[in-house]
Parts: C-alpha cells; structure tokens; sequence
C-alpha cells in the first residue's frame, strides 16, 4: 500500500492538530492550577499581613501599659516605641505575643517590687 503525498500531509497535519490541541488543555490545566497556588498565597499573605497588624497593635498596647507602669519612676527615661530588632530570632506570633507578656510582666513585677523601708538604712548621727 502506497501513500500519497497528501495523505501522508494530511496524517501529519492531524497528529499536530491532536498535539495541539493536547498542548494547550495541558498549558489550560497547568495555569489552573497555578492560578489556585497563586490565589492560596494571596490568602495566606493576606492572613499573615492581619496577624503581623494584629501582633503589632498588642505591642503598642503593651508598650502604653509599660509606659503607664512607669510612669512615677522618674529615673526611667523613654523615647517611645523602640523598631523591631532585625536581629532577633525568628519567632512565631504566639511565641513573640508570650514573649512580649512575659516582658511586660517582668517589668511589673520589678517596679512593684516591696522597696527597702526607710528607716531600715541607718542615719549618720551628728556629733
């Protein structure tokens, strides 16, 4: 059996069309799905960039408490919001709110500590 020219034309011009055809349903799926990968990123930067906002705002409060707490401590010198430090470990939220309370606690717990009473010092007599 003999194919013409045409024919043979023909068949080759077929399996290209089919893989054509099969080229863009494949490059069709391929960008669905990084579509979808790309829309879960957008949330989860969304999410982060909330909780980061969130996180943000507990310390500025905890910052406003710190400076209430104080307040009376007249050596103590404040400049405001110290940045963040770059340098610092990396922590999750949860870790970084525990950190920022156990500060905050810390510092309360030093300034209301019980001082030396004043007559526990005693006092250069005159001669």
């Amino acid at each position: 059996m003999t194919e013409t020219a045409a024919e043979r034309y023909r068949e080759l011009t077929a399996l290209a069309t089919a893989a054509g055809k099969e080229m863009r349903k494949h490059e069709r799926d391929s960008a669905e799905k990084l579509g979808e990968k790309v829309a879960a990123g957008e949330r989860r930067a969304e999410e982060s960039e909330k909780v980061r906002d969130e996180l943000v705002a507990e310390v500025k409060q905890r910052w406003t408490a710190a400076m209430q707490v104080v307040w009376d401590e007249r050596w103590l010198r404040s400049s405001g919001l110290p940045a963040a430090d770059r340098k610092a470990p990396d922590a999750s939220p949860s870790e970084s709110r525990l950190a920022v309370h156990e500060a905050f606690e810390d510092l309360r717990d030093a300034i209301t500590k019980p001082r030396l009473p004043t007559g526990f010092l005693s006092r250069r007599k005159k001669s």
